[in-house]
């Protein structure tokens, strides 16, 4: 203090005020502070109290933001935000301002005069909570890259905001995870030039929010027992946003084929006793909605093929990898089709006659495809002999030192988000890990063009 002691910008001897987040730490006055953090109203301040330094919130000293006009317009019709109690979610933690509306008769609707001040609202019906898109950003990459759940993520900023314990923070963690859904399903679109169609974001294709390498195609099959569901929630509830537009099939012509055969039984393997074979029907689904997820890989390239991932409600089933296997190939003409399975042996035996009992959309050219399966070269020893021979990538023609493993290179790092998916529900858990797979399937991309 003796150090900083001197007179105010304005002359003021009351130095009693100092901002944590600007550079410097100069010493304010009251009118000084306000007057500086007009523009920087997220900033986070302290007073000393004759003691020690202690936080205390520019809504408490008595800036108001106001929405809808420049810096210094002056409003002529302000509208406190319901209740002049208004939360942002920052970077540096979790705000409560004294917020003004613009109801001008040039004003924007409220909630995009939020948006165009980057503040992101959790409803678009008189919003009090919002995350600015710093945060929202920031959270994005750091999920994508350490995994971290939106959980820890908000309460880090909640300790943040206040570390002691000793005052209690504003739960706000719903409307972030409203806020958190929204913002990934709009960044796929936004990266799949949604934006600009004519036709609006519903004229979206299935699978076109994909990110691909589209120059060559194997296609690798492989489940995932991690990625498990609890029965919790429904898709009345909580239905999903990009309805088949990324990696996940489109749900309910899902789920109705599902229905329609879930009684077939699964023929066993003439191999060895293969669990993902003979155990299919048997694998316990006690409390969970899902079991794991099947998906269909690139496996040239290691990424998530379009409507290639799928739950399942028990094991592995025949019927749930042919469904994703044709959805991924619905929309394509290749003359040759390289196939890695596990179980590759037993599941191409009756590939053609299980499609029969598709919908029509999914069919294939039997007479223009060559499909030619493979067991992955790890998987291929535990096989019998007349598998390994008949199923080597070694003995294949024009496939180069490809091992068909691709799925398994993929699961240590999607794995890790498998205990937060775990708890949410159908639809959330479905469009966040597209937009995983999305950012996996992106950075494969960028490593490849170095």
């Amino acid at each position: 203090m003796l150090r900083l002691e001197g007179n105010c910008h304005c002359g003021s001897v009351d130095l009693s005020f100092r901002c944590r987040e600007c550079f410097g730490m100069e010493m304010y006055c009251k009118d000084c502070i306000l007057k500086c953090h007009r523009h920087l109203p997220l900033h986070i301040m302290e007073v000393w109290n004759g003691l020690f330094f202690e936080c205390v919130s520019l809504k408490t000293l008595g800036l108001r933001i106001q929405l809808g006009h420049n810096l210094h317009d002056h409003c002529q019709n302000p509208r406190p935000s319901s209740g002049d109690d208004f939360v942002v979610i920052d970077v540096n933690g979790i705000h409560e301002v004294a917020l003004d509306f613009c109801k001008c008769l040039t004003a924007q609707i409220w909630y995009k005069q939020l948006l165009r001040a980057r503040w992101y609202p959790a409803t678009t019906t008189d919003p009090c909570t919002t995350a600015t898109f710093s945060v929202l950003e920031h959270y994005h990459l750091l999920s994508c890259e350490s995994k971290v759940s939106a959980y820890e993520f908000y309460h880090s900023l909640a300790r943040r905001s206040n570390n002691t314990g000793l005052i209690p923070i504003r739960d706000h963690y719903a409307p972030f995870m409203c806020i958190i859904h929204e913002w990934r399903h709009l960044w796929q679109l936004r990266c799949a030039r949604r934006g600009h169609d004519p036709g609006g974001i519903n004229a979206t294709q299935e699978g076109k929010l994909t990110v691909l390498w589209r120059y060559a195609l194997f296609i690798a099959i492989d489940a995932n027992f991690w990625l498990k569901r609890k029965a919790i929630s429904s898709d009345q509830v909580d239905p999903g946003l990009n309805v088949g537009w990324a990696y996940f099939v489109e749900e309910r012509q899902y789920k109705l084929y599902l229905n329609d055969h879930m009684t077939e039984r699964q023929e066993h393997s003439s191999c060895v006793s293969h669990s993902a074979v003979n155990m299919a029907d048997t694998k316990s689904s006690r409390g969970l909605a899902a079991t794991g997820v099947g998906t269909v890989d690139c496996a040239r390239h290691d990424m998530k093929r379009p409507n290639g991932v799928g739950d399942l409600q028990k094991g592995e089933r025949y019927l749930n990898m042919d469904y994703l296997m044709l959805s991924t190939l619905a929309s394509l003409s290749v003359p040759v089709l390289n196939v890695p399975y596990d179980i590759a042996c037993q599941w191409s035996k009756n590939f053609w006659a299980h499609m029969e009992t598709m919908p029509t959309h999914l069919h294939l050219p039997c007479e223009n495809l060559n499909i030619r399966y493979f067991v992955p070269k790890f998987h291929i020893g535990a096989h019998i002999e007349e598998c390994q021979i008949s199923f080597s990538w070694n003995f294949g023609k024009f496939i180069g030192r490809t091992d068909g493993e691709a799925p398994e290179r993929g699961w240590p790092n999607i794995n890790r988000v498998a205990l937060s998916t775990k708890e949410m529900g159908p639809g959330m858990r479905r469009d966040t890990l597209d937009n995983y797979f999305g950012d996996w399937n992106w950075k494969k991309i960028t490593a490849l063009c170095m």
